[in-house]
């Protein structure tokens, strides 16, 4: 019976170690961010702040995975809005999807990347996507 016991809670221990780094997280850093869209739904998406040599963040790309759940086939821009810690307009940055296809089959989904280097990037605080059919 102790034997039992034992072998069940290793066998927690082990299935608990395993998984605790597993679960996906959609933000790697700080940054806040909001989805809004109409035509698409925002499956994941992850964003890396690239900093240069002195340390300073000069760069940030996020990168994320869409579905059209419209029952048509699209196009969609995807815009990354900047802002600062005071809620301040930095810049924005956007992508284009032309021809983003219905879901002919449950799971389908594309990719997108946006890259923002410009002014301020090192200021950005939190972040606002989103996507519309242009």
């Amino acid at each position: 019976m102790k034997k039992d016991v034992i072998v069940v809670v290793v066998g927690v221990i082990l299935i608990s170690v395993a998984f605790c780094g597993c679960q996906s997280s959609q933000v790697k850093n700080n940054y806040g961010v909001s989805f809004e869209s109409d035509v698409v739904n925002l499956i994941n998406y992850t964003m890396e702040p690239r900093k240069n040599r002195a340390g300073n963040i000069d760069e940030i790309t996020i990168q994320g995975r869409i579905e059209n759940i419209v029952d048509k086939k699209i196009n969609v821009k995807i815009t990354a809005e900047f802002y600062d810690k005071n809620d301040g307009y930095i810049n924005e940055s956007s992508y284009k999807i032309i021809g983003l296809r219905i879901k002919p089959n449950p799971g389908y989904s594309t990719t997108f990347t946006i890259v923002y280097s410009g002014k301020n990037v090192d200021k950005v605080d939190h972040i606002r996507l989103h996507a519309e059919e242009f």
